[in-house]
């Protein structure tokens, strides 16, 4: 387990606190971990490019609909996300959840430091070459979440990673991230960890 999920993991459960599900699909799962075994369903579908039955950025085709689909840790990935929360929604029941989450900071250990994806001429990417991240969840209500706010003054706080006070967050977001993506929610948890090295993690839940 990495140091982040406990927390994380935490947050996942408030998000879905309420939802009922018979079916749930988890997209860029591998297979059942802590957080999946927490939740109960009569049935449990595993989807992820390593299995050879789901790639983000390509032609989806889910076994069925279902009433709950999760996608952690992988949407910034999509190369389309406005396209990624359609699909989605297409594959989920009459009056369906998702739980999806996004992410700004240091996720992925590089040794310059991004709030985005792209920065000095660097795109990160992630567990194997050319596998890029492009995209982020924005809303104008971030600005005002004490979560968001304690990870942009960690961020202009530290020199070394080269942020100025006078830098505005969205614009910053704008500048290093390709894609961004909106759409309305019924929850959104923002959570800040690591003062020495920002992550912030946005999960958000929204209906079909």
């Amino acid at each position: 387990m990495g140091k982040s999920d406990p927390y994380i993991f935490q947050e996942y459960r408030s998000a879905l606190e309420g939802v009922a599900a018979n079916s749930i699909a988890f997209l860029g799962f591998q297979q059942e971990n802590y957080f999946t075994q927490t939740l109960r369903a009569n049935e449990k579908h595993f989807y992820d490019v390593t299995l050879g039955n789901w790639d983000i950025n390509s032609e989806w085709k889910l076994s069925q609909n279902y009433d709950l689909i999760i996608c952690t840790r992988c949407a910034y990935f999509s190369q389309n996300p406005d396209d990624f929360v359609l699909r989605i929604k297409r594959y989920l029941n009459p009056q369906g959840s998702s739980l999806v989450d996004w992410g700004l900071g240091d996720h992925w250990r590089f040794k310059n430091y991004k709030v985005g994806w792209v920065r000095d001429g660097e795109h990160e990417s992630a567990y194997f070459e050319d596998n890029f991240l492009h995209s982020c969840f924005w809303n104008d209500t971030l600005l005002e979440d004490q979560e968001v706010q304690k990870f942009w003054s960690a961020v202009k706080q530290n020199p070394k990673f080269g942020y100025r006070d006078s830098d505005s967050l969205f614009d910053v977001v704008r500048q290093e991230v390709p894609r961004i993506t909106t759409y309305d929610c019924k929850k959104i948890i923002n959570r800040f960890l690591w003062p020495e090295s920002p992550q912030l993690y946005t999960i958000t839940l929204f209906e079909k």
